[in-house]
């Protein structure tokens, strides 16, 4: 994308929007032939240059007629239209015509994977899709699946993941398309129990839905009569894609020698000769390739591939393994000779060309371990029904609101909420349903005409020019982000002189009040295991922000006041006014819009370099989460002028240098109940997070990894530790401003 589209004030294009039928029509030139990019099972794809300003787009319309066709689009539509992931394909928007519906997407110039991975290498100007790029390419699609699997408040089954849905951008960057099978589990958590709801996720239906998807590479559970598509089930798919990119064959290829003809297992054969390597691509060129690589990759492929949905690993773990994460050897794979052949041949060659007996192999032997906790994920035996496979009593209730002209298309965007909704939902701003002071505002709890539970931002200060400049702002960028740990915006409203923004709310608390407002003893406590879950979850948010989001964002105001945790204890981290929005090329590098250096931010939680330059880089909000976590495990407040040392990174820096025991710095409410192990790595991570020379930080994937238990990431970052003398010279701004600020007697 162009530096210009993401200038200006018109950002219109950043969230869906509804097009015009003569805008598409124009731009495809009456939907031409000519301009057809593909066709699949519900009708043409067409490329189109939209009159306005010129951008090139994809178009897909959908030929067909009929209800099942209509919950197939709006099933689409409303999945990507709130999906933001760099390796996901965008929706620009949609058009409903004369019962034609079109959806609108990024256009993507190397068109779809099966096209150049497959092709025949005939002509100089189509080389064989090099070694780097296939790589690049399996990791993309398993950070989207990720995305899709584990980082939204609902989680996403794909059901049709394949080689041509896989779009490449104009530097062979994997996109995800095509989501008309795709349908939503929402997290339900149960809010009786008081343990940490990462070990406790439930799955709650939200679309309901048979298996979709393309033989090859469909799951073998799917070929059973009450199969039901899992997250396990877009595990195997992955799987094949990877086999594919690796050999460079179909997953079904009936021009090949009758042995080769189902790539799966003919790959299973190989492995257990240990020949697996003899499936790679042919037409690699010898030396472009690290052996050890490849194997990896067709062993990750294999693992994903496993008969039992079980025995296959997490998204999460493929995309760790992926990065070299994943410490020691990777889990051994099974004899396949006592597994059943994925597709059996003996049989009539139609679609029901598959092997449907039973699982004759125990688990036992073959699975290795990936039922872990740490992974939310969706059971093999979550059941559903298909949105396809008619109204049933689950569906009557609500298929005649569906077909209501455009009603179908229940997209939950962003929306102006009107003043009088507020004040009535508020109670007019009543005191009883103030919450907090967070953030240049005030927030009110209150619940809207639709029984949504909501918190109203009010902010302050409402004629100051630059305020009202960042409040529009804060809802350009917030409406655009999308994950499980980040404050949701519902809506905003500018009428009578206000700045209003209005988010989700349930019952929730600030963090900052459940860690420092404790002065009546009956004022809940964190326990450790909470404590020990927000901290993964905020990091999780924020490599979303730095890593995962198709632009990155750098937030700039990561403080225990800018979460907010739901009532179990989940966090969701909110206060985007100050945060700095990088467009992210397709390169993967980094263009600075604003280069506006002023210092902004909150002091205690802002790392040396921020403060003496102003400049917001991803390792100045390392630091702010490394403070926040120290908060966490100490209970102390970053900066405290009650205490004859205010700053909390200079007690703990001098903790450090006497070399006293880390568990004295946990917090004495605690009363002793805490993990040690995770209360040293915690202590340890807050150190590495906000040493002085930014250079000696981790990343946010590798705190990620660290927190998920692998330390050897936080030796690796260990680097020599700051003397008393340097760690006071790096420190000097932050120092002196404490010491005007006593001076001045303020507490």
């Amino acid at each position: 994308m162009q530096l210009g589209e993401k200038g200006g004030a018109d950002n219109h294009h950043h969230n869906p929007r509804i097009f015009s039928y003569s805008e598409l029509f124009i731009g495809s030139n009456g939907f031409s032939e000519d301009e057809v990019l593909g066709s699949g099972g519900f009708g043409k794809v067409f490329r189109a240059v939209l009159p306005s300003d010129g951008t090139v787009v994809a178009v897909k319309c959908l030929a067909e007629k009929g209800e099942k066709f209509e919950k197939t689009f709006a099933a689409e539509l409303v999945a990507v239209a709130h999906l933001r992931h760099r390796n996901l394909v965008r929706l620009r928007g949609w058009c409903v015509h004369d019962d034609q519906l079109f959806l609108v997407y990024d256009y993507m110039p190397n068109r779809s994977l099966d096209r150049i991975l497959f092709r025949k290498q005939d002509k100089r100007e189509s080389p064989v899709l090099d070694w780097e790029r296939r790589k690049n390419i399996v990791n993309g699609l398993s950070a989207a699946l990720f995305y899709l699997h584990e980082q939204l408040e609902t989680q996403i089954i794909h059901r049709d993941v394949k080689t041509s849905n896989v779009m490449l951008d104009s530097h062979f960057n994997a996109r995800l398309g095509d989501f008309g099978l795709a349908r939503w589990l929402e997290h339900e958590l149960e809010y009786q129990t008081r343990t940490p709801s990462m070990k406790n996720q439930q799955f709650r239906l939200a679309e309901t839905t048979r298996f979709g998807g393309t033989i090859g590479y469909l799951p073998p559970e799917s070929f059973q009569k009450r199969g039901s598509a899992t997250a396990k089930s877009d595990v195997f798919s992955f799987g094949i894609v990877v086999l594919e990119i690796v050999s460079g064959r179909h997953a079904v290829d009936l021009a090949s020698p009758d042995d080769q003809i189902i790539l799966l297992d003919w790959i299973r054969r190989l492995s257990d000769e240990k020949m697996a390597l003899q499936a790679g691509d042919s037409r690699l060129v010898d030396g472009s390739y690290k052996l050890s690589d490849m194997e990896r990759l067709i062993h990750i492929g294999l693992l994903c591939t496993l008969h039992e949905p079980q025995s296959r690993p997490s998204m999460k773990w493929i995309v760790e393994a992926l990065s070299g994460n994943i410490y020691g050897k990777l889990p051994d794979l099974p004899c396949f000779k006592s597994h059943p052949l994925y597709i059996s041949l003996s049989s009539p060659s139609n679609s029901t060309t598959s092997n449907t007996r039973s699982i004759t192999t125990t688990s036992t032997s073959t699975t290795p371990g990936f039922n872990s906790t740490n992974f939310i994920t969706a059971t093999g035996e979550t059941m559903y029904l298909s949105a396809e496979s008619g109204s049933r009593q689950n569906e009557s209730g609500n298929s005649s609101s569906r077909r209501q002209s455009n009603n179908f298309l229940m997209v939950e965007t962003p929306r102006e909420i009107v003043f009088k909704e507020i004040i009535a939902a508020t109670n007019n701003f009543s005191d009883s349903r103030r919450v907090a002071e967070i953030d240049f505002g005030t927030g009110y709890r209150g619940v809207l005409d639709n029984n949504q539970h909501v918190l109203v931002k009010r902010l302050g200060m409402k004629t100051c020019p630059a305020l009202r400049v960042r409040f529009t702002n804060e809802l350009q960028n917030l409406g655009r982000l999308r994950h499980r740990n980040l404050v949701q915006l519902r809506g905003w409203c500018t009428e009578q002189g206000e700045m209003l923004v209005i988010y989700d709310y349930s019952q929730s608390s600030l963090l900052s009040h459940l860690l420092f407002h404790h002065r009546n003893n009956n004022a809940t406590i964190l326990r450790w295991c909470h404590r020990y879950n927000i901290v993964k979850s905020l990091a999780s948010a924020v490599r979303y922000l730095h890593e995962e989001w198709d632009e990155q964002v750098i937030h700039r105001c990561i403080t225990s006041s800018a979460i907010i945790l739901d009532p179990d204890m989940n966090p969701r981290l909110g206060c985007f006014a100050l945060a700095e929005f990088l467009t992210r090329n397709e390169h993967s590098h980094h263009v600075v819009v604003d280069k506006n250096k002023s210092v902004r931010g909150i002091f205690g939680y802002m790392s040396p370099e921020h403060m003496d330059s102003g400049d917001a880089t991803t390792m100045a909000d390392v630091y702010s989460f490394g403070v926040v976590l120290l908060e966490l495990v100490s209970g102390q407040m970053a900066v405290d002028f009650r205490r004859p040392e205010a700053l909390l990174i200079n007690r703990v820096h001098e903790f450090e240098v006497q070399k006293r025991p880390y568990e004295q710095l946990a917090d004495w409410r605690l009363n002793g109940n805490f993990n040690s192990r995770e209360l040293v790595r915690l202590v340890k991570l807050g150190m590495a997070c906000t040493r002085s020379d930014p250079e000696s930080r981790p990343s946010m994937r590798q705190i990620v990894n660290i927190l998920d238990g692998h330390d050897g990431c936080l030796t690796e970052n260990g680097r020599k530790k700051e003397g008393p003398e340097e760690w006071r010279t790096r420190n000097a701004s932050a120092l002196s401003l404490v010491r005007r600020i006593q001076a001045l007697g303020i507490q």
